[in-house]
């Protein structure tokens, strides 16, 4: 069994049922600016192309209005009064895609353990999961 030093940073649910969110996302600081071009970079191209993000501000140091990510600038924004820990992300073909945000000092067990359920599919389709969200 191979090992990565790095592990698993976002999961992508590709079960057809409802569920609370598309996804998972452990990004590694606190720092929007900084760390959406990471979530660009992991991106599969055949989910589309990421036109806009719209974040919970409880889970970010910084508010921009934009940010610029692997060439180009995409706009961001908030709801003002939002804790949902949730990236809403909106494709250029016009779906709006849930990623939940796991807190960058959440514990690697953890963190790694709602990874692997969204990637299992069970997680987010049973509601339970545990808090890693500061």
């Amino acid at each position: 069994m191979a090992t990565d030093s790095q592990p698993t940073r976002l999961a992508l649910s590709t079960a057809p049922a409802p569920r609370l969110s598309d996804g998972t996302w452990w990004p590694r600081s606190r720092r929007l600016t900084d760390e959406l071009d990471g979530l660009f970079a992991l991106w599969p191209a055949e989910q589309g192309r990421i036109a806009r993000v719209l974040y919970s501000p409880p889970d970010w140091e910084d508010r921009p209005r934009s940010v610029q990510v692997t060439g180009r600038r995409v706009k961001t924004g908030c709801f003002p009064h939002d804790d949902t820990h949730v990236l809403v992300l909106s494709m250029l073909d016009g779906r709006r895609v849930s990623i939940s945000v796991i807190a960058p000092d959440a514990p690697l067990d953890a963190a790694s353990k709602l990874l692997a359920d969204v990637a299992a599919e069970t997680a987010h389709a049973t509601g339970e999961r545990e808090d890693v969200h500061a």
